[in-house]
């Protein structure tokens, strides 16, 4: 904890700021900070918002599907990211199941919308098959 210099507030170490007036560690003072408690609602920004972006129609058809079950959760975050750089939107589970479960079907996950199963699948296969071809034997 530190002590503010300006209002003597302790403040939680993870803040820059005193959460009451806006300080620094420092002393040096936010002329433009208001407190949470006298700040209006904060506006909400959704993808149906006037002015937003609105996403891809393709990334959002259809349910997501498991398309594959990687050994780590560092392998299935790999493995949606390289999916999203070929184009095909992709997310990771973000819990290994496996830990806390100890069931082999409960390793994480790449999963993918149901549109792009094919072309997720296809991809998926060929790193399977390279993976396995760069793979040490016992031998090596």
């Amino acid at each position: 904890m530190w002590t503010c210099p300006t209002c003597s507030t302790k403040v939680d170490p993870s803040f820059e700021v005193c959460w009451n007036c806006g300080t620094t560690r420092d002393g040096v003072v936010d002329p433009s900070f208001v407190p949470a408690d006298e700040a209006g609602p904060i506006e909400d920004v959704r993808a149906d918002h006037p002015g937003s972006i609105p996403p891809e129609p393709d990334a959002l058809q259809g349910d997501l599907v498991e398309a594959y079950q990687a050994l780590t959760l560092m392998e299935a975050k790999f493995l949606a990211d390289q999916l999203n750089e070929q184009g095909i939107p992709a997310v990771s589970d973000t819990q290994d199941l496996q830990d806390s479960l100890g069931a082999w079907s409960s390793n994480p996950r790449v999963w993918v919308r149901e549109v792009n199963l094919p072309r997720a699948r296809e991809w998926l296969t060929a790193y399977d098959v390279n993976r396995k071809a760069k793979k040490p034997t016992l031998e090596d």
